[in-house]
């Protein structure tokens, strides 16, 4: 006789949770949370192995937007690692006889900004972590000397036509991600890279300092410099992570907190508020008219975003207008049962003043969170390889407007407050976010993909909140993605044609994503359910949520197991 009801175990613990996408990270964040590590020390740990094992998403090459919740301080600290245009760098970058030449956004030294992640993770490790550098260092030096299996996307990432092009333009980039016959590593199948490892072990017992300061910087500059860049040893020794301020909003009596600019978190707020304008509720997961209002929702929120945000430290942005629920109100209003195409806001462009990634979610027992993503941006970044040392450098100077309405590789376009100036941090969609109730954290979430990162949290968030769904429930449900109605409203596969031709009689043009399509909302959550952790990683990539319980054992998706 069946059972009434039959549920899937999923992974939980009472001692804490991790969710990311690739399982020696989740592994590496648990063992440091057995160890008696707090929520900081696992995610240096998550975050040094994502560097060693998904060099195509991310890397200390690169950058990172980390939120933090410390229960001993009741504080949310959003601290920007993303690094920074050197200080040479001027709004003409990517002119050449007034042309943008997308070459050098995407494979110049031009493309490269300030790599900030090992500066943020010593900065987070040493104000609040309980370990040293050395331990959770481990995880990721093993793997990088013993080896690790190959990711799926990793594996995947080696046919896209920017790579290819990164391997025919170099002959390191070739050495360090190709096995010796020149052929790709294929999923499963174990690669190693000793020169990281060997990096990874002196920064563990000499510190980051080395990094910036060290042999390795002056060769980061000259080959830097070798493409078109304009670096200086001045601008690595001077780097240093940002406070940033956080952009908070209520949401059915849910407390959200999320990266204020130059990250996507203003949007992520205001979709959020417009949409508390709507009874969605009512609606339904993921009927006609709930699709519909996400749609427009979205597309309110960024054609504001496109000219309204850029680093606060170089325009003066009015986040506290721009997420407010009377400003939300009215762009509420806008919306109507047909799809439309929006202008921005008036009055919201910044005055000047007088100037594809990793993420995860970690929450520990003692009540701290933490939500941070991480990018080289494009896949392997700039394709640009520090050799002898073992990573690619970012291309993140990309996401800075090389000239007004010019085309981004993530369809994105900007005004020119998000132009280049020297020091300044390029606009992102990146948007770690928190929720709270009753002044605790219940929610750490965040997503990778480009714009789809905003648009995935909103979505994310809302099913935690207005559909109470798990968070292995929630990341996995077919999702929607919607930046302009020219560009179309992107569907994933289980939403019905009966819904899709609903939508299609409002006017919104269909983009279907395909069943088999990786890499699309790449969604992670933690959650805090009566005490314990339950945590998930979207199935669309290799994700791995974890958790850890009292006794010791270390619980991934699908696996139980003693202590690593």
């Amino acid at each position: 006789m069946w059972p009434s009801c039959w549920r899937k175990p999923v992974a939980h613990g009472d001692c804490g949770a991790i969710s990311n996408n690739n399982i020696y990270a989740t592994r590496a964040g648990l063992s440091i949370l057995a160890k008696g590590g707090n929520a900081f020390d696992a995610a240096v740990a998550v975050s040094l192995t994502l560097s060693v094992v998904e060099p195509h998403h991310s890397g200390i090459g690169g950058g990172c937007f980390s939120l933090l919740y410390s229960a001993k301080n009741n504080e949310v600290i959003a601290l920007d690692g993303r690094g920074i245009a050197p200080q040479k760098a001027t709004s003409d970058l990517f002119i050449k006889d007034g042309e943008v030449q997308d070459d050098w956004k995407d494979l110049g030294g031009q493309s490269v900004v300030l790599p900030g992640l090992l500066r943020t993770l010593d900065t987070i490790l040493k104000k609040y972590g309980t370990m040293s550098l050395e331990q959770v260092c481990e995880p990721a030096i093993t793997c990088a000397l013993e080896g690790f299996g190959t990711s799926y996307t990793g594996s995947l990432t080696m046919y896209d036509d920017s790579v290819e092009r990164k391997l025919k333009l170099s002959e390191p980039f070739r050495r360090l991600y190709l096995k010796r016959d020149g052929s790709f590593y294929k999923f499963g199948e174990v690669q190693k890279n000793p020169e990281l490892g060997t990096l990874l072990k002196k920064i563990a017992t000499t510190g980051v300092d080395y990094f910036y300061t060290g042999d390795i910087a002056k060769k980061m500059v000259d080959v830097i410099n070798e493409r078109g860049g304009c670096f200086t040893l001045q601008d690595l020794e001077k780097y240093e992570p940002k406070i940033r301020t956080t952009v908070k909003t209520s949401y059915h009596n849910y407390d959200i907190v999320s990266f204020g600019p130059p990250s996507g978190g203003c949007a992520v707020i205001e979709m959020l508020n417009i949409l508390e304008n709507k009874d969605i509720r009512k609606t339904g997961h993921n009927t006609a008219k709930t699709l519909h209002t996400l749609a427009e929702a979205m597309k309110l929120g960024f054609s504001d975003r496109s000219v309204a945000l850029a680093d606060p430290d170089f325009v003066d942005i009015d986040t506290d207008y721009l997420t407010s629920k009377e400003f939300a109100a009215q762009r509420a209003a806008l919306i109507t049962d047909s799809a439309n195409e929006y202008k921005s806001a008036e009055s919201i462009t910044p005055k000047e003043y007088p100037g594809n990634t990793s993420h995860f979610v970690v929450m520990d027992k003692y009540g701290n969170a933490f939500s941070q993503t991480q990018t080289v941006r494009d896949w392997f970044g700039s394709g640009i390889v520090v050799d002898g040392f073992g990573f690619v450098l970012n291309n993140a100077m990309s996401d800075f407007s090389a000239a007004v309405g010019a085309l981004t590789s993530q369809g994105l376009t900007y005004g020119m407050a998000n132009a280049i100036e020297g020091g300044k941090t390029p606009l992102s969609s990146m948007s770690p976010t928190l929720a709270f109730k009753d002044g605790k954290p219940i929610l750490a979430i965040g997503a990778a993909g480009g714009p789809r990162i905003i648009t995935g949290i909103v979505q994310g968030i809302v099913n935690a909140i207005d559909y109470h769904m798990s968070p292995e429930t929630l990341v996995n449900m077919p999702y929607v993605n919607c930046l302009t109605k020219a560009q179309g409203l992107e569907v994933e596969c289980g939403i019905s044609e009966d819904t899709l031709d609903l939508l299609r009689n409002m006017g919104h043009s269909i983009v279907k994503v395909p069943i088999d399509q990786a890499m699309s909302t790449m969604l992670n959550s933690v959650m805090r359910i009566d005490n314990e952790y339950f945590a998930a990683g979207t199935k669309r990539v290799d994700g791995c949520g974890g958790a850890l319980t009292s006794s010791n054992h270390i619980i991934l998706e699908g696996i139980c197991q003693e202590d690593i």
